[in-house]
């Protein structure tokens, strides 16, 4: 017998085709046109254009330096918390880089970007006096998407989303200990019992 690999890609390719299967879901979930993504009118990356930044986020994941990225970063951070507000410096979301798998134009969860950030900035604007997700506190963001989950909202599957967008990673995996030193069964004392247990098959497929 073959020892197994020390290190298999497959649990990552899997994880990444179950976000992709995903995120397929959510854009059929998804009721509003796909046009409404683009009434959140993200602006360019750069200082320079005038959306808050969250500045309680160490970095945005892979996300780029937008109004959609930031929160969509901060989106993450808030299913996953990152390290830097984790006791145990656990890594996070942003820690990994599952914020840019939102983006990824492979993808079919990145046209849909636009929608999910403006659901997030609808309800914490109601929410809180007109302020934008990005500019809430920790607590106050799960209260967003606590109320958000209460309807029938896409918003459940952008959950699912960030929290796969996590375990597709290899740290994520890691950090849960996942898939775990396997060295195979060859050098096990017990493995064998040192004879065959049974003859060749007869010809009609039966054990003789």
């Amino acid at each position: 017998m073959h020892k197994l690999p020390q290190h298999d890609d497959r649990p990552r390719l899997l994880a990444r085709r179950a976000f992709f299967e995903r995120a397929l879901a959510f854009a059929a979930f998804v009721a509003l046109p796909a046009c409404a993504a683009e009434k959140s009118g993200d602006a360019p990356p750069g200082e320079g254009d005038g959306e808050p930044r969250p500045k309680d986020l160490p970095t945005l994941g892979g996300a780029p330096d937008t109004a959609q990225g930031r929160t969509l970063a901060a989106f993450c951070d808030a299913i996953v918390p990152g390290k830097h507000r984790d006791p145990t410096g656990a890594p996070g979301a942003i820690d990994v880089g599952a914020p840019g798998l939102f983006f990824d134009p492979s993808l079919p969860a990145a046209q849909y970007v636009g929608l999910l950030a403006l659901l997030l900035g609808s309800e914490s604007q109601n929410r809180f006096d007109g302020r934008e997700f990005v500019e809430l506190t920790p607590d106050e963001r799960d209260q967003v998407i606590l109320a958000l989950t209460r309807d029938d909202s896409p918003l459940e599957l952008a959950i699912q989303l960030a929290k796969l967008a996590y375990f597709a990673t290899a740290e994520g995996g890691a950090h849960l200990g996942y898939p775990g030193a396997n060295s195979g069964y060859v050098n096990a004392p017990t493995f064998s019992f040192g004879r065959p247990m049974a003859k060749e098959i007869t010809s009609d497929g039966n054990m003789p």
